[in-house]
């Protein structure tokens, strides 16, 4: 009777063992990042208040929403979308900060100072002369908050999912 009792037991830690690895790891680690995707949109809606940005393609938002891969048997990379990529860098960083090959806005010229007529006139710039100038923007530090609501959140989601998962292997349900 000992020996079936221990048999049994035997089989529950050979299946604890595979929990800890492999496909079941696997699985966790996808509702975990499923889940995770809310921190992200939890940090776009708190910049913007909407999960697209008004003016960025008109007639048609991008909408901003975070995506996940897994990376291995061990961790998930939480990402922006593919179509979120290119406005959350400029939620994160801002707009026109680095070099925009010396065009400075219409009417700029190359030494900073607007560019005049004889009379004193602006002059009008040729539309060709630069590409289409939407101004700077500070950035909100989007990703950044993102981040850090992961960090604090996704270490208890996972504990959570393998504590249940352990649980029920354990209970035999």
């Amino acid at each position: 009777m000992a020996a079936s009792g221990f048999g049994d037991l035997s089989a529950r830690f050979d299946m604890l063992a595979r929990e800890m690895g492999g496909q079941a790891q696997q699985a966790r680690l996808k509702r975990v990042g499923v889940l995770s995707k809310a921190d992200i949109n939890e940090a776009v809606r708190a910049d913007l208040g909407d999960m697209s940005m008004s003016g960025w393609r008109r007639g048609n938002p991008h909408e901003i929403a975070g995506r996940f891969d897994l990376v291995g048997d061990s961790s998930v990379a939480m990402t922006p979308g593919k179509r979120g990529r290119g406005p959350m860098r400029v939620l994160e960083q801002g707009r026109n900060h680095g070099n925009a090959s010396g065009f400075s806005g219409p009417g700029i010229g190359s030494d900073g100072t607007t560019a005049r007529t004889k009379s004193g006139g602006v002059r009008k710039v040729r539309a060709r002369r630069g590409r289409r100038w939407n101004g700077t923007t500070q950035g909100k530090g989007t990703w950044t908050d993102a981040t850090k609501i992961m960090e604090a959140k996704m270490p208890a989601r996972y504990e959570r999912e393998f504590v249940q998962d352990v649980g029920k292997l354990i209970r035999g349900s």
